[in-house]
């Protein structure tokens, strides 16, 4: 388990995460970074780079953790500004 899982895991704890694509997309506060899995299909990378792109967020592709794929989540936006920048900083 590397350090940027370990922080993705303290936002599902908070509760400051938002799962989904269509849930990010929804979202209406203040959302720091996208966060999306290597193995998610070629056309919602593509719908996620163009919301990043309009809303002005970062995107961060991990590789999948298993902490992801036991939600069966692929797609998730961190709204935790300190927590957003530890990811970034440890990917």
């Amino acid at each position: 388990m590397d350090k940027a899982e370990t922080y993705i895991g303290f936002c599902i704890k908070k509760g400051s995460v938002v799962f989904g694509l269509d849930n990010v997309e929804r979202y209406r506060k203040k959302m720091y970074i996208v966060v999306a899995t290597q193995s998610v299909s070629p056309k919602t990378l593509a719908n996620t780079e163009h919301f990043c792109r309009e809303r002005n967020i970062q995107l961060v592709v991990v590789p999948d953790y298993d902490l992801l794929a036991k939600r069966n989540c692929k797609v998730l936006g961190i709204c935790d500004k300190s927590l957003a920048g530890a990811i970034v900083a440890n990917i």
